[in-house]
């Protein structure tokens, strides 16, 4: 073990630091790289001034100088060859014989190479001083009134710095042992390659993450583009610093014993070698430790990267297993979004380790697509193209598709852009609807003509289809769902009673038992029947025999059907619904997002509830059900509601105008009546409450810039910066010198 360093050994190893950055401030080599390096950053920060400032494209999302920071795989190349290049000082000075005479002066050789090691490190700091201009750049053209904050910014350029020190740690471990600087820094550079292949292993190799997430993680936290990119976006991870600290105090201390090659006797730099290995492999599995136990550091102002007290009171209810698999887009242009919903799943697993994260790529397995897509309620190019989250707790299946996550907008200068980033809000909503154990028993009447509950014999018999759709989303979600005869009244286990589509009246006695049950605070879903019971000149639209109670509640049924030429498809009176949905927990996810087929739907007037599904102002209720529709007088005035939800202090009641509409056929062409069914009943059973995340918008920055500002900018920062800051380096060389 080398002994803890004395006053005396920290004065030799500054005053080698002094030496040594007052020899790089006057080598033209020295300078040349720092041409070299200032132009590289200069070239990249023009690259994003180009993106940040076209119309045409979406505005990046997160911190405004990440993309900067995390830069290309070819950017971090050619940076690690300039730290190579800087680390190789103690091979020019073993060449010259410097070396020698500087470790018997008498200089500690610890204080030696810990002197080395600051002159570089001191040097590399200087180099991104002049890269501070790029701020005033982007505050001089970002539109008015927006402001960076100033917390990514800081730890950004703190990251630089110790990424250096352990790169440079590194390299001169790699290249002590030599006499020729460019072998030391091929050496040098050849070490800190590997360091960011290791870092970039788990998106070169996907499979990684989902073979070995622990490893992955563990690679991805310390690994130097990772460490960065994330001190970028305002996230300190402490995991991470205690890594770049492991492989900077164990560098050094190999570099301090292969400098000693020919000089010590055989078996102490080996000794010094494995002493370095053990003090970073031990540094290491401490910062891991630390990292399991100590929360990341949120230095937005925003709190961007630090979950909601509600996600952890979500998260702290799950009791068992949920896997979230992630669906990425094939549209580049929304990765950024899946990233997001990357980082925010990953701070969801360390809050809770039941929750197990993996990604599915649909290519993999195309058949499976369908599945998935009528599980979401999805259009299959929709999720191919534009990804999902698909939650699941057992046979139990939640669905965050593209527009749940994230909104399409405009930015400040009218491109387009993502607005309102709900990732963490959506992302805890399905998983407290997972988690939500509260017995649920959804009766199904039965007696009137109803929709079959299942298919099979009911439904051949019958010739109608059935609603076995809703009810297998609604067993997967842990409910019991059965039929129910009501001339014994309602029993008192049935949470929710559903009236599905009725073609006789139910009994006076029983309509009294559902309004009893209703008072009791029970909820009831009635789905009208749309079908002709009449036919030619007496068409007729079948009574429920509970409109006195639905009256009670505020809720009329006219003899009608919705019509909406701007919404037609083609079948009977048949109404395609796609933005037309209420701000309410059962149509939440549906405007823009997803479509419902509602096909002899009938009008649903409520004084006071929420008009779930309505048509377009264009629609009316057509009162004459005999001619083909036209619009007159005594039709009913537009836009028409189709569905309604009625919530008082005991009860709750939805009346969908269509029972036809949550079919199965429907659902197997994956439209989405089943599942706005399912979401009513979760909803009349209590399961549903919503959950109060606020929207976490990233920074989508923009610079309002002519072509002629952005070359202008380019020459700049290509050109004038980098001349700039060499000749003032050469300046302060010579002026050293002439001391």
């Amino acid at each position: 073990m080398t002994a803890p360093a004395s006053p005396s050994w920290l004065r030799a190893a500054l005053a080698v630091a002094v030496r040594d950055l007052t020899i790089y401030l006057r080598s033209p080599i020295a300078l040349v790289v720092a041409l070299a390096f200032l132009v590289l950053e200069g070239t990249t920060f023009s690259a994003l001034v180009a993106v940040l400032a076209d119309p045409s494209k979406p505005a990046p999302l997160g911190a405004v100088l990440e993309g900067h920071f995390g830069g290309t795989l070819l950017h971090w190349t050619l940076q690690l060859t300039v730290l190579a290049a800087l680390a190789a000082r103690v091979a020019e000075e073993r060449r010259t014989g410097t070396w020698e005479a500087l470790v018997t002066a008498p200089v500690p050789d610890g204080a030696a190479i810990a002197g080395a090691w600051l002159a570089a490190l001191g040097f590399y700091a200087l180099l991104w001083l002049p890269t501070l201009t790029y701020v005033v750049v982007l505050a001089h053209f970002a539109p008015a009134g927006v402001s960076f904050d100033v917390g990514p910014l800081v730890t950004a350029y703190a990251g630089e710095v110790a990424i250096g020190a352990a790169a440079l740690a590194l390299a001169l471990a790699a290249g002590a042992w030599s006499a020729q600087p460019l072998v030391a820094t091929v050496a040098g550079f050849g070490v800190l390659l590997l360091w960011l292949v290791i870092g970039e292993l788990p998106t070169l190799w996907p499979e990684l993450a989902s073979s070995s997430p622990g490893l992955a993680a563990a690679l991805e936290h310390g690994g130097p583009r990772p460490i960065l990119a994330t001190l970028a976006r305002g996230e300190v991870r402490w995991s991470s610093l205690g890594v770049l600290v492991a492989l900077t105090a164990g560098g050094l201390r190999v570099a301090t014993a292969i400098a000693q090659v020919g000089r010590r006797r055989p078996g102490v730099v080996p000794a010094g070698v494995a002493e370095g290995v053990l003090i970073a492999i031990a540094l290491a599995l401490a910062a891991t430790l630390i990292g399991r136990f100590v929360p990341s550091a949120d230095v937005t102002a925003a709190r961007r990267n630090t979950l909601e007290p509600a996600t952890r009171s979500v998260l702290a209810r799950v009791g068992a297993p949920i896997i979230a698999t992630v669906i990425r887009p094939g549209i580049a242009e929304l990765d950024p979004v899946f990233d997001e919903v990357g980082r925010v799943l990953a701070r969801m697993a360390a809050a809770q380790p039941a929750l197990h994260v993996t990604t599915w790529d649909p290519a993999s397995d195309p058949t499976a697509v369908p599945a998935a897509a009528a599980a979401a309620a999805i259009d299959e190019q929709q999720l191919i193209r534009g990804g999902a989250v698909i939650l699941s707790r057992g046979p139990r299946q939640r669905a965050v598709g593209l527009l749940d996550l994230a909104s399409p907008g405009r930015d400040v200068i009218a491109a387009p852009a993502v607005h309102d980033l709900r990732v963490e809000a959506a992302l805890t909503e399905a998983v407290a609807q997972l988690a939500d154990d509260t017995p649920v028993r959804v009766c199904a009447t039965t007696g009137h003509g109803e929709l079959p509950l299942d298919g099979g014999a009911a439904a051949d018999r019958t010739g109608w289809d059935s609603w076995a759709s809703v009810a297998e989303r609604l067993r997967t979600d842990g409910m019991t769902v059965d039929t129910v005869d009501l001339r014994d009244g309602v029993p008192p286990s049935c949470t929710v009673l559903a009236v599905i589509g009725p073609i006789a009246p139910l009994a006076p006695a029983e309509a009294v038992a559902v309004g009893r049950f209703l008072d009791g605070g029970g909820g009831l879903l009635v789905a009208l029947a749309g079908r002709d019971v009449g036919g030619g000149s007496s068409a007729a639209l079948a009574p429920t025999g509970l409109e006195t109670v639905l009256a009670a509640w505020g809720v009329r049924t006219p003899a009608a059907w919705a019509v909406d030429p701007t919404l037609a498809v083609p079948l009977p009176l048949a109404l395609r619904v796609v933005d037309g949905y209420a701000d309410h927990p059962i149509t939440a996810g549906f405007a823009g997002r997803r479509y419902t087929v509602w096909q002899r739907a009938r009008p649903i007037v409520a004084d006071d509830g929420v008009a779930l599904v309505r048509t377009t102002a264009a629609g009316w209720g057509e009162t004459d059900l005999t001619a083909p529709p036209h619009r007159d007088d005594r039709d009913l005035p537009g836009p028409i509601a189709v569905a309604v939800a009625v919530e008082r202090p005991k009860g709750r009641v939805v009346v969908l105008g269509s029972a036809e509409s949550i079919a199965a056929r429907f659902a197997e062409r994956g439209h989405g009546g089943d599942l706005l069914a399912a979401n009513a009943i979760a909803w009349l059973a209590g399961r549903s409450a919503p959950v109060a995340v606020p929207v976490k918008n990233l920074e989508a920055v923009r610079l309002v810039m002519t072509t002629g500002e952005r070359r202008a900018v380019a020459l700049v920062v290509i050109g004038a910066v980098p001349l700039i800051a060499v000749g003032l380096l050469w300046l302060a060389g010579r002026r050293r010198r002439a001391r």
